[in-house]
Parts: C-alpha cells; sequence; structure tokens
C-alpha cells in the first residue's frame, strides 16, 4: 500500500474531527455572545467539510480493492472557552498548514501522484487562511476589542440588514 493512501485518510479523519469540533465550538462562542465568531466556526467546519469530501475522493482513486485502513491518529480534546477554542483550531491549522499537508504533498509527488500533490498543497494554503483568520479573532476576545474598537464601526442586523 502507498504511504500517500494512508496520508489522505488520515487528512480526511482530521478534516472530520475539525467539523465537528468547529460545530460544537460555533454553539459555545454563541452561547458566550460572540455571533460573529460562531458564524465563523461554522463557515469553516463548511470548509472542512469540503476538504473531507475532497480527500474521500482522492482515497477512492488509491484504494484498490480495500474496504478500510488501519491509522494511528491523534484527537483534539479541547473544549473550552471561545478563546480556549479559538487558540487550538487556530494551533491545529497551523500544524496543518505548515507540517502536515507540506509533507503529505511531498509525499505524494515522490510517489507519483503530481495531481494529489497539488490538491493536497491547496488544502494546507486554505488551512493557513483558517488559522490566521483564528489568530486575529482570538486577539480581539483577548485584547477585548470584539465589541469595543478605537474606531467607530457599524454593525448590521444579520436578518434584516
Amino acid at each position: 500500500m502507498v504511504k500517500t493512501l494512508e496520508n489522505l485518510s488520515k487528512a480526511f479523519v482530521g478534516e472530520s474531527q475539525a467539523r465537528n469540533r468547529y460545530t460544537m465550538y460555533s454553539k459555545i462562542a454563541k452561547k458566550e455572545g460572540f455571533e460573529k465568531i460562531a458564524e465563523i466556526f461554522l463557515l469553516t467546519a463548511d470548509n472542512e467539510f469540503q476538504h473531507a469530501k475532497v480527500l474521500f475522493k482522492m482515497i477512492q482513486e488509491l484504494k484498490e480493492d480495500a474496504d478500510c485502513i488501519d491509522i494511528p491518529t491523534s484527537v483534539g480534546f479541547t473544549y473550552g472557552t471561545t478563546a480556549e477554542n479559538l487558540k487550538a483550531a487556530a494551533e491545529g491549522e497551523n500544524e496543518e498548514a505548515t507540517s502536515m499537508y507540506p509533507e503529505f504533498a511531498d509525499i505524494a509527488d515522490e510517489e507519483g501522484f503530481p495531481v494529489i500533490a497539488t490538491r493536497l498543497r491547496n488544502i494546507g494554503l486554505v488551512e493557513a487562511h483558517h488559522e490566521e483568520r483564528y489568530r486575529k479573532l482570538l486577539a480581539m476576545v483577548e485584547g477585548d476589542t470584539f465589541f469595543n474598537r478605537s474606531e467607530e464601526i457599524t454593525w448590521v442586523c444579520r436578518k434584516c440588514g
């Protein structure tokens, strides 16, 4: 079995977990009054679902006769305040963007799967954007500037405009 199939499977599991964590984090953010952060967690959860779909399709291309494989995986347990959840999410996205996806893409290239390598690198770029967004939100929450800005801002009702 090629290492790329194992890596795609690990990435699929990771994206699936992230989607579920972000959905749960959204509920915490909403409960704490961070409606916009809740919305961003849900948007990112949907992005992770799309990544999982792409990964699962690539798995189908490589799986041959296998119905499943056993892979070592880790599970993030952070389930705290919105700030704690943003920090954990940013750290997870950083690991994916700077380590996991580039490494998996290099292996796919080495094994002769350049299209898969390109897709993995592209997912990594999106994960870097997720990290950046989470870090900005975390800085605002920790700095007490999410609702209190030095400049005047206009809030728009998300229901009626």
